[in-house]
This record gives structure tokens, sequence and C-alpha cells, in this order.
């Protein structure tokens, strides 16, 4: 296919190659949020607060409180905030705000029946402004996500409600944020002229654009479209929602930091075998040598393919090529989803090392592969193009010279090109 490049990883991105000064003003754009799993303590090594790297973030979300039934509050910082209360002392000495995220994915089922009666809604949101202001947050993140289509009238009244009385009860201090759908699909349930009037930002889930619904194994979150590649992307989320009305500078577009895996494809667009998708964390899709790494410069997405199927996530590059995109384009920031996913013991989080330095550099000398790289054949290797010209990258996209696979060049992560 057209306008494709193939590399390989050599090795990680060592996280001193991006070490950055705390961030004075968590406000000043472009705004670099991270949501970090409260259930990151579970995980083998367990993911804690203090491993969060807020000097590179502007804002910390603390994913997730829901609505118990009877209007108060649901989550293990609810129960015991003690976590969260070390996040904050650690957030604000780094200059960065920390938010509460509200809902998630598979968590939402008490908002319909809290937010749609009048008194249990002002239970919630009472809840919500004392929890803030006792915690010392910096303001609140609703991400109320339906797991049903058609989505009733009722349930987005009751949406817009809540989302309204929420920014009224808030101290004006307090930021009020909110995930949101990229396409249609979803997006058509939500009235913008609300979301723009009550939120700081609308934070759109750029990312899950392929899954086990699709007929084909896809692109997770592509920047822009690719004819029998992609469903979604990221250039088609800012045309809808602008044409409906929301400013650009208070978009912000969702990275994710893990991966779709699909046995049995052979690539992008391809056929796999029903009910073996799932997610994977980036660390773990970079630690498995099974995979032999691709990269789509049409829609800006690296993939992985092996004799057992295809895993389509966001990489370094990729991910400096997007944050440039915001930046260039003047759109709010950048949302990760989530903290965990890219860490690395002893290395650190390389997808949030190469965000940060994008968004806080004047200037980053990313190339613009979408454009100017040459074409290539779709799910090739270099290997097996004998004529191939081999060219190395670093994380930014800037030459290497003398990168071979023996030079052991800690601090970088380097691409095998194929131009």
């Amino acid at each position: 296919m057209k306008n494709r490049i193939s590399h390989a990883f050599v090795a990680f991105i060592a996280s001193s190659l991006f070490t950055l000064a705390g961030i004075s003003s968590a406000w000043a754009a472009p705004l670099f949020i991270g949501y970090y799993p409260d259930w990151g303590k579970w995980h083998k090594p367990a993911y804690t607060v203090d491993k969060v790297p807020y000097n590179k973030l502007t804002h910390v979300l603390w994913s997730f409180i829901t609505p118990n039934t009877d209007g108060s509050l649901r989550g293990d910082a609810a129960e015991d905030p003690s976590a969260l209360d070390e996040m904050v002392t650690l957030a604000h000495a780094a200059g960065t705000k920390v938010i509460v995220s509200l809902g998630g994915g598979g968590q939402s089922e008490n908002f319909v029946p809290v937010a749609s009666n009048d008194a249990l809604r002002q239970k919630f949101v009472a809840s919500l402004v004392k929890y803030v202001a006792d915690h010392n947050l910096d303001g609140l993140d609703m991400d109320w996500e339906w797991e049903y289509n058609p989505v009733p009238e009722a349930d987005t009244i009751a949406y817009s409600k809540l989302l309204t009385e929420l920014r009224e009860a808030l101290p004006k201090d307090k930021s009020l944020s909110a995930a949101l759908p990229c396409s249609p699909y979803y997006g058509k349930y939500f009235t913008p002229e609300v979301l723009v009037k009550n939120l700081d930002w609308l934070g759109f889930m750029t990312y899950d654009m392929t899954g086990d619904w699709d007929d084909k194994a896809m692109f997770d979150s592509p920047l822009y479209p690719h004819d029998g590649y992609t469903t979604w992307s990221w250039q088609e989320t800012f045309e809808y929602w602008s044409k409906r009305g929301v400013p650009a500078e208070k978009m912000v577009f969702g990275i994710p930091s893990f991966g779709f895996e699909f046995k049995g494809a052979t690539g992008p667009g391809t056929d796999f075998t029903k009910g073996t998708a799932k997610q994977v964390p980036y660390k773990d899709i970079v630690a498995n040598k099974e995979w032999k790494f691709n990269f789509d410069s049409v829609s800006v997405e690296p993939y992985g393919v092996s004799s057992n199927g295809y895993v389509t996530f966001e990489d370094p590059h990729s991910s400096a090529v997007k944050s440039r995109w915001v930046k260039e384009k003047g759109y709010a920031g950048i949302m990760v989803w989530e903290v965990s996913h890219d860490y690395i013991e002893g290395v650190g989080n390389p997808i949030l090392d190469s965000i940060a330095i994008v968004l806080r550099e004047e200037t980053t000398g990313i190339r613009d592969i979408h454009k100017k790289r040459a074409a290539s054949s779709a799910r090739h290797n270099t290997s097996q193009m004998p004529n191939a010209q081999i060219k190395r990258v670093d994380a930014l996209g800037k030459s290497v010279q003398n990168a071979g696979r023996e030079s052991h060049l800690k601090n970088k992560f380097i691409f095998r090109v194929e131009p």
C-alpha cells in the first residue's frame, strides 16, 4: 500500500532522556492529562501513586469515583482516601493539578437513576463538592459512559442536568471536564452547547476505534483515515465536533498507552478470530519478542504481526507526531489512558516521556511522516526488501548515525525505517 514505513524496536527510551523541569502552572497550554487507575495497586509490580511522573503532567486524574444508588459516593478513594491524599501532596509539590474522574467504562450504571432524580442528583452534587473541598482537589472529570445504544432522551437530559448543576455548585477555581466519545455513534447523544458552556475542556477518547465488535481488525487510534484500515480517526474527530460548535481551544485528544491484539489476523484490515480481541498494555507489547513491528505512515499508527495475530498500538514516535499535531493546531492538549500501561521498571514511561518533551518544547523537529514518507509495502519487513535503504531515527524522528543493534544506545528508542 502507499506511504507506509516499517520499523523494529531496538531499545527502550530511558527516562533520563526526557527529564523535565517541574511545571509551575498546570494551566499552561497545551494540557497534558494522565489518568491514574485506582486499581494500579493490584498490578504486579504494583503501580502506586509515588510512581506517577507528576513533573511531566499538568493534570492527573484519579479514576474512579461513582455514585451509589442513594446519591452517596462509591469507590476506593471514597472509602479510604489515603492514597488520593498522598497523590495530592505529591502532585501539588510538582505544580500538577489533581482531579477525580467520575464513572468510567463499565462503572456508570448508577448515573441514570441518580441523575434522573432531582433529590438524588442534588445529594450527589453536594457530596462531590464537599469531597473536592475536603481533599484539596482541583476539579472533577465526568466519564459517564453509556453501555447501550440507542440512548433514551431521558438519559441525555439527565446527563446535561448533572453537568450543569456540577458547574454551578463547584467553586470557580475548580475545573470541570468530561471524557467524551470521539465519533457520532455515541457523540450524537450529547448536547454541544451544554458541554461548551460548562466544561473547561472536552476530552475526546480517540482510541478504542477497533475491537471485537468489528468485522476486520483495524487501527486503534489513527491520526488520519486510511481506507480499509481505519473506522474513524483523530482528524475526523476534530471535523465532527468542530462542525457541532466545539472550539478547537477546548479540544483534548486521547492517546492510549495500550493496544488491541487480534488472534488470527495477519495485519490491519484482515479477518480475525471472533472473541479474541483484547486490550494489552504497551509495556507487554514491546516485551513480546514474537512481534514484528511495522508503521503505517498514512494513519500514523504502529502495529505488530506474528504467527499468532496482529496488534495495533501507540509507541513514542506515533505519540510524538500526534502531540505535535495537537500543539501546532492550537488544540487544548493531550490525555493518556492510562499512566501505568507504559510504565517499565527501571525505564519509566516511554510514551508519556515523548509526549511531554513535544508539548513542553517550543520546537520539536519532528518530520510530518504522513506527507513526506515515500511509498512502501504494507506488511513487509525490511529483511524482505533487499534494495531498501535503512535509516535510523530516534523517538522524535531525528536521524541517528551508526545506530546498529550492537551499539547499545541506552538512552535512545531506535527505529529501523524503510523510506
